[in-house]
């Protein structure tokens, strides 16, 4: 039954217990926000700075995920309604939730914090393990909604219905979503520290504290214990042509090409 009700975007436990919590919880004040595409490594960054600096944290909450956050997107939700029914998560010094990205700004304003992290990932690398998690191959013609054994959140970002995209293959659609979060980073750059996930992926220990430092933040505990730690489900790299196949591979080419290039990513193809 929880399953069926994340499915169909009825409130599960989470949410029920995150509102109730919420009824007695503070905002922080100025929490460390960490932004960024979902699967682009956002709850291995935060997780392990959080680690590292002793800073109390929310790794995701189920009050940004639809019908919720689409109200949001759209205005039918004003910030100041949101952050007060989500209080609880708010209330940590460090905050990472993917599904806030798309209006990145706007909660920083709210909030009223100068900088965040922001992770980015490479663009092909980021949607194959999106389509990972999903269990979902990446060089099929059409999807068979039939066959997308996921929740309602998943389903409308797959779709694009969250961020207004129009009808489109779901390669490209996931594409002009990676687009659309760089876009956000490329828009307000000198407000955001960044976090490559290849760097990150290559020496966490070291781009965490490089982060940690960048941020002005004292690193306070020895992360090596939890280096490894699989904050997600992992996906399973693989050569990005054998994985899309040409034509798949060629839709985020030509979505992403160009600011992948001006972001410093080479799209392997």
């Amino acid at each position: 039954m929880p399953r069926l009700r994340e499915k169909l975007g009825l409130p599960g436990n989470k949410l029920i217990g995150e509102r109730w919590r919420a009824r007695r919880a503070e905002p922080h004040p100025a929490p460390l926000f960490v932004f960024g595409n979902q699967k682009s490594g956002t709850t291995a960054v935060a997780g392990l700075l959080a680690a590292a600096t002793g800073l109390s944290a929310t790794l995701d909450f189920a009050g940004a995920a639809e019908p919720h956050i689409g109200r949001l997107y759209r205005g039918e939700t004003s910030m100041a309604d949101f952050v007060r029914a989500n209080a609880w998560a708010f209330s940590n010094a460090l905050v990472k939730e993917p599904s806030l990205t798309f209006v990145a700004p706007r909660v920083m304003d709210h909030f009223g914090v100068a900088r965040a992290v922001f992770v980015i990932r490479e663009p092909a690398d980021n949607i194959r393990s999106i389509l990972d998690r999903l269990k979902l191959r990446g060089d099929l013609d059409a999807l068979d909604p039939a066959r997308i054994d996921a929740n309602l959140t998943w389903r409308r970002q797959l779709a694009g219905l969250d961020l207004g995209f129009p009808e489109d293959h779901y390669v490209a659609t996931l594409a002009r979503r990676w687009r659309a979060a760089a876009e956000v980073y490329r828009g307000a750059a000198e407000r955001f520290v960044p976090m490559r996930y290849h760097e990150f992926r290559a020496d966490r220990a070291g781009a965490v504290a490089a982060l940690a430092a960048r941020l002005g933040l004292p690193v306070t505990a020895d992360i090596g214990a939890v280096l490894d730690r699989d904050f997600q489900r992992r996906g399973t790299p693989r050569d990005a042509r054998e994985f899309f196949g040409a034509k798949n591979l060629a839709r985020i080419v030509n979505t992403c090409g160009e600011v992948a290039a001006e972001l410093g990513f080479e799209i392997p193809g």
